[in-house]
């Protein structure tokens, strides 16, 4: 899904104009558990007395909330400089040079204040708040209620998801100027991935800069392929395309009479690390280029979710029958795969810190999700997170500088540790998610290079607010894994639904 402007053009454009690098970008980052947090540390000037009454006002009326739907528990410093509040204490006061930053996920409270103090032991000129006022979907409401009111945090955090409907409503200022001019950011968009940059260009210009994103694989029990006599899939090589899977799946689920008792394989109907992964790993896509047409029901997008259905129909996968009666007995701790409930289970990297921490579950390994027969391709469908700036910040210098610097090589490179992810940035990424020794287990990460290659964004449009894309296609999808839809009907009727929204939002 290429925007207006090539990725090409848009690297031509920062490289050439590559003039003034923004002072003192240095390194941290991070992410873990609370609500509202506000992190400061002493620096070489204090915020001045003067308060940005705004947006201090807007982040200490955020209520408690649950974790982010897509977060790792992350790794925090003791050394951070970070204070966590409640939502009843007020926010730091924001002064003349004080910046305010805002994400959503509980899970990465810590690392962003060991971010933001670490940040600000290096600064003279800026001094950066950060804060988890709420998580999704009241995140996105609180902004878009200050951002009426010309207040709200002067950066935040965006999902790809949000992105383009957001650049499209004049909801993000254009960063293009500022990446450009800045030699530490232009390098680091040379090594960004391209489906980053290419996503978050939008009609020729840079509303945004990526920041990292996840990986979807295929988790398996060790223990519960050796008892089956079955080759990790991180010896396969190739080999491990559709079909074997399915014939892993096949020879790893167990039943009891007519009742599964084990799937082979559990895969969730979302298009995160469910069937889009199908889809687009035999050559389709969700929306056109120009993102004001939805193509999912194309032949090969109905080949792939009529690939998932079979492995239902047979009894290999888990059904949503077993999937309900086996979150019962599922411990809040745990999953389906770390309980032996299932012996593959398709989902994101975020987990992988999770399972770390799960008493008893040592023998397990995670590959890249499988090649597709027909193109001979894998997939990666996957939330590609970027900083924006708020169209409404009176401080774009200051803001820029904050978002600078968590684009720089030092910053992407403790993402892995930090926060469980992956940087946007190639070489950190090689260097530090891939490598166990760094990025922590699995072993098997080592071999996601190809899943990371591939990565592709979740489907979104600039017409449309990614929650009613959601609400449209999510039951639909629903039916169609409950067994109710076949494939090429539940697609066609997710098409025909998308593109009546399209065609009213073109009106």
């Amino acid at each position: 899904m290429a925007p207006v402007i090539s990725r090409r053009t848009m690297l031509s454009i920062l490289g050439s104009s590559a003039l003034i690098a923004s002072g003192g970008l240095l390194a941290a980052c991070g992410g873990s558990a609370a609500a509202t947090t506000a992190s400061t540390a002493t620096s070489g000037a204090a915020p001045s007395a003067a308060s940005q009454a705004s947006s201090s006002a807007a982040a200490t009326s955020a209520a408690t909330s649950a974790s982010a739907a897509t977060s790792a528990s992350a790794t925090s410093s003791s050394a951070a400089p970070s204070a966590s509040a409640s939502s009843s204490t007020p926010a730091v006061a924001q002064g003349a040079n004080g910046i305010l930053y805002w994400q959503w996920g509980n899970g990465y409270v810590p690392g962003f204040n060991q971010l933001a103090g670490d940040f600000n032991k290096s600064q003279n000129h800026v001094v950066v708040t950060h804060e988890q006022p709420a998580s999704q979907p009241d995140y996105w409401n609180k902004i878009i209620t200050l951002q009426a009111g010309g207040q709200g945090p002067d950066v935040f955090e965006i999902n790809n998801t949000s992105y383009k409907n957001w650049a499209h409503n004049g909801s993000l200022a254009d960063v293009t100027s500022y990446a450009s001019q800045d030699k530490t950011v232009s390098a680091a968009m040379q090594d960004t991935f391209p489906a980053m940059v290419d996503w978050y260009t939008y009609k020729g210009k840079l509303m945004g800069i990526p920041w990292d994103f996840s990986a979807g694989t295929v988790m398996y029990n060790l223990d519960q392929f050796r008892a089956a006599s079955l080759t990790p899939i991180n010896d396969l090589g190739k080999s491990w395309d559709w079909n074997m899977m399915k014939d892993y799946a096949a020879k790893l689920s167990q039943k009891n009479g007519a009742t599964m008792t084990r799937s082979g394989i559990w895969i969730n109907s979302g298009t995160e690390n469910g069937w889009y992964s199908f889809c687009v790993a035999n050559g389709a896509s969700f929306f056109n280029q120009t993102l004001d047409q939805c193509t999912i029901a194309s032949e090969a997008a109905i080949a792939g979710v009529d690939f998932v259905l079979s492995m239902l129909k047979d009894g290999v996968a888990a059904t949503n029958d077993f999937k309900s009666a086996s979150g019962k007995s599922i411990p809040s701790s745990g999953t389906a795969l770390t309980v032996g409930l299932t012996s593959m289970d398709f989902e994101g990297d975020w987990n992988f810190t999770t399972y770390e921490k799960v008493p008893g579950f040592t023998s397990w390994d995670a590959g890249i999700f499988p090649y597709s027969p027909t193109t001979g391709k894998t997939a990666n469908t996957s939330n590609l997170r970027g900083l924006v700036m708020n169209t409404v910040t009176k401080k774009k210098d200051l803001a820029w500088q904050w978002m600078a610097y968590l684009k720089s090589n030092p910053v992407q490179d403790q993402i892995p540790k930090l926060f469980g992810e992956i940087p946007s940035t190639k070489t950190s990424a090689q260097n530090n998610y891939l490598d166990p020794a760094k990025g922590g287990p699995p072993p098997g990460r080592k071999f996601l290079g190809p899943d990371l290659d591939a990565t592709i964004q979740l489907p979104a449009s600039d017409l449309l607010n990614s929650t009613v894309v959601g609400n449209t296609h999510g039951p639909i999808m629903s039916k169609a894994f409950a067994l109710q839809l076949n494939a090429a009907d539940a697609l066609n009727q997710v098409q025909q639904a998308i593109n009546g929204l399209l065609a009213a939002a073109k009106h």
